[in-house]
């Protein structure tokens, strides 16, 4: 229980912190070029679709077993394609800073057992 409550204030702090760094419409926008280098099309901006995954990847290395529980044999793309669903499903909260989106939508699919 102090771990999830020290792992909340310490991301409080951070969401507050960087706040503006990269919001939901930004994220949004690395997802779509996610999806295309995953489509294995080669026009990709193969950049922005890294910019997802890294993205993805520090908010769960950083909150997993914490925020959420993905499943031991969860890997990137299946995670990266919970969050495109969610980001697809509210579109209301692009505005809102990535992190608590990422967090938001690996807690609803993922969520720690009791």
């Amino acid at each position: 229980m102090q771990k999830k409550i020290v792992a909340i204030l310490l991301l409080s702090i951070a969401i507050t912190a960087q706040a503006g760094f990269i919001d939901g419409n930004t994220l949004v926008k690395y997802m779509a070029q996610w999806e295309i280098a995953a489509a294995k099309n080669p026009s990709a901006d193969f950049m922005s679709a890294g910019e997802y995954r890294g993205y993805l990847l520090g908010v769960v290395d950083l909150s997993d077993q914490i925020l959420f529980c993905t499943p031991d044999n969860s890997n990137a793309r299946q995670l990266g394609a919970v969050v495109a669903a969610y980001l697809k499903a509210n579109p209301a909260r692009w505005s809102e800073p990535a992190q608590k989106l990422v967090i938001a939508a690996l807690a609803q699919s993922f969520p720690c057992k009791k």
